[in-house]
């Protein structure tokens, strides 16, 4: 063999070499890492928390809901409520009716209302999204056991509360918000409070419709008429503005076994007055009270002034 075909040989050899060590693994890195950072189509939304975050030294009173929202699914949302602002709440004495709205608003459940709320219903930008993320907060209310206040099955000490108010046989207690979910049970008007005060934390602007022996919630839009409904969306108008009626209590709930309660019923939707019947009484959440009208009478001063 010539000695330039010993150079072309080792040359060839080299050109292997550098292709084996360096070229190949540099071009699957390529393949594998790409041209350069590539930002995905999808980004995840952060995880949202499972629980309303309080101190740790906090003492609280924690109530687990299953619920089913609006697209099938199946969900636990756990609430956990400060056990001083509870307890509070249980040694407020009651409002007069018209002033209910100030239940729903209260700035204490305030932070546990914005939160649960951005959990049942996360922020979205898509228009098209915001009424399933309406009505998943909806359905989240109307999912909660019903129970009269007469029953002391509706209260979490199993009495009822010192300043529940008895009217006959009828038993009168409306709730704060941060009560019915720790009780975990309420009627029509603790729903409706509820509900008014997880939509106002959304943004909508709420009012409560008090029926003859019921109450719901009415909701401000402009115009609703969905193609699906079977039924006359129904609304009531306040200061020139239509507030559709919203059921709170739409679910019947029975015990098929003590460990698996039935649901019975089908969530409610915007618009449906259901059996409901009549005009309602509307209740704005920021009510302020008028003076009432009295007769002045001038006073004389005694005489020789003074």
């Amino acid at each position: 063999m010539e000695w330039r075909d010993i150079v072309t040989v080792l040359a060839g050899g080299v050109v292997i070499l550098v292709i084996a060590l360096v070229v190949k693994p540099a071009f699957l890195a390529e393949m594998v890492s790409g041209p350069g950072p590539v930002k995905p189509y999808y980004v995840p939304p952060a995880p949202i928390p499972t629980a309303t975050p309080f101190p740790d030294d906090d003492p609280v009173y924690t109530q687990s809901f299953r619920w089913t929202a609006i697209d099938g699914g199946v969900y636990t949302t756990d609430v956990r409520v400060p056990e001083a602002l509870f307890d509070e709440h249980r040694e407020t004495p009651r409002f007069d009716t018209l002033a209910w709205g100030r239940y729903a608003l209260d700035e204490g459940d305030r932070p546990i209302l914005e939160d649960l709320a951005r959990r049942i219903a996360p922020p979205t930008t898509n228009p098209e999204k915001e009424y399933f993320r309406l009505m998943d907060l909806i359905f989240f209310v109307q999912q909660i056991p019903y129970a009269l206040d007469s029953s002391t099955e509706s209260y979490r000490e199993g009495v009822l509360p010192r300043y529940a108010v008895r009217r006959g046989t009828d038993v009168e207690y409306p709730k704060y918000p941060a009560e019915t979910l720790i009780d975990g049970k309420g009627d029509c008007e603790d729903s409706a409070i509820l509900m008014a005060g997880l939509l106002d934390a959304l943004g909508y602007d709420t009012v409560l419709l008090e029926y003859r022996d019921h109450m719901a919630l009415g909701i401000r839009m402009d115009e609703f008429n969905p193609y699906y409904a079977k039924y006359t969306p129904k609304y009531f108008t306040h200061k020139g503005k239509h507030y559709y009626h919203v059921e709170g209590t739409d679910f019947v709930w029975v015990n098929v076994s003590a460990d698996s309660p039935a649901r019975l019923g089908k969530p409610g939707p915007i618009g449906d007055t259901g059996s409901t019947a009549g005009t309602p009484t509307i209740i704005p959440l920021r009510y302020t009270p008028a003076p009432a009208e009295y007769r002045i009478h001038q006073v004389r001063l005694p005489a020789g002034g003074g």
